[in-house]
């Protein structure tokens, strides 16, 4: 089986090209910088007003840039499925001095068009070294907050959401849409699956990065365990219990420091962390479905990992295929594993 796995963060677009009839160590890899880092730059040399248009991709340094660019003067107008790369709900996007809208019909307007899933390119690359861009399924993770409803956070919507997905089935395998199956509210990985869909017929499958990078680390646990991904944006742990998905946490890693985030995991694992304390602190949120109160491994990985080296925890870094960037993507091609065959 041959999959493309491509997982995007705040820093990075970490991609396997995974084949199963190779050593994993032999399959191309990639880390490249995140689509909204590339943009971000197209968008500072820009000087004048602004249309964008494209995909809903993850805002992060675009709208940094789009901020810097109204501060000079400009407008910018932003097609509505653009827009929505900036915020879930438009209102805000529009206070922040955002206008949204179609192209406009007079006005010299300076033109950037933004995707987060340019197979076209890729394979333009990877074909001068030989590789065949052919795959029985594309996988990709991002993260997607979702659409929530005026009265309700995001980042709570988003925990709303996932502990529901975690009470019905808490598998690390089964939190991934396919195509089609996508709800209506997450509207990037809805994005993602349509970029894949322009370019290939192959299968595609989207979850969120947060149980990418969970999954990735799942061969190298010794349960019970917390498996923590110290992300370039957020932090992400799980207690994992015989194989599932006990508990999760999430935090803004540049809200972290190691006394913080120790203090937080050791709360977390034994289910006395509230949401609230976490959310109040520009965090995501907490969930413990079963607490455990005893001695159990710590597995960590992701680029900003050694924000542990200042903890008391007796841990280990993770490496799935030999490469911690590859965390991401391994746990995708689990996935993919897991959904159509190990073949």
């Amino acid at each position: 089986m041959k999959i493309l796995a491509i997982d995007i963060g705040a820093g990075t677009q970490d991609i396997l090209l995974f084949d199963s009839e190779k050593n994993i160590e032999n399959c191309t890899s990639l880390v490249l910088p995140t689509p909204s880092q590339i943009l971000a730059g197209r968008l500072k040399i820009i000087e004048g007003d602004l249309f964008i248009h494209g995909d809903t991709i993850g805002g992060g340094s675009l709208g940094r840039a789009i901020d810097n660019h109204l501060k000079k003067g400009y407008r910018v107008l932003m097609e509505e499925s653009a827009a929505y790369s900036i915020r879930n709900d438009l209102d805000q996007v529009r206070s922040m001095g955002i206008e949204v809208g179609k192209k406009p019909s007079s006005g010299q307007f300076h033109e950037l068009e933004i995707c987060e899933i340019d197979l076209d390119l890729l394979r333009r690359f990877l074909t001068q070294f030989g590789e065949e861009f052919k795959f029985d399924v594309i996988a990709i993770a991002v993260q997607d907050h979702g659409v929530a409803p005026k009265t309700i956070s995001d980042r709570i919507f988003r925990f709303t959401r996932m502990e529901a997905m975690l009470q019905q089935d808490n598998r690390p395998e089964s939190f991934h849409f396919l195509e089609g199956s996508v709800p209506d509210y997450f509207l990037r990985m809805q994005s993602a699956v349509r970029a894949v869909k322009r370019f290939t017929s192959s299968s595609v499958l989207v979850m969120d990065t947060a149980f990418s990078a969970i999954l990735g680390c799942m061969d190298q646990v010794e349960e019970p365990s917390l498996v923590v991904n110290v992300g370039n944006g957020h932090t992400i742990a799980a207690l994992i219990i015989d194989g599932k998905i006990e508990g999760i946490y999430e935090h803004h890693t540049h809200r972290l420091t190691s006394e913080k985030l120790e203090n937080h995991l050791r709360l977390f694992s034994r289910g006395e962390l509230k949401g609230q304390e976490v959310y109040e602190g520009d965090g995501h949120g907490v969930i413990t479905l079963t607490p455990f109160l005893g001695d159990m491994g710590v597995r960590v990985t992701g680029p900003n990992r050694n924000l542990f080296k200042g903890t008391s925890f007796n841990y280990t870094f993770a490496a799935p295929g030999g490469n911690t960037m590859m965390t991401g993507p391994m746990g995708l091609v689990k996935t993919a594993q897991y959904r159509f065959g190990n073949s």
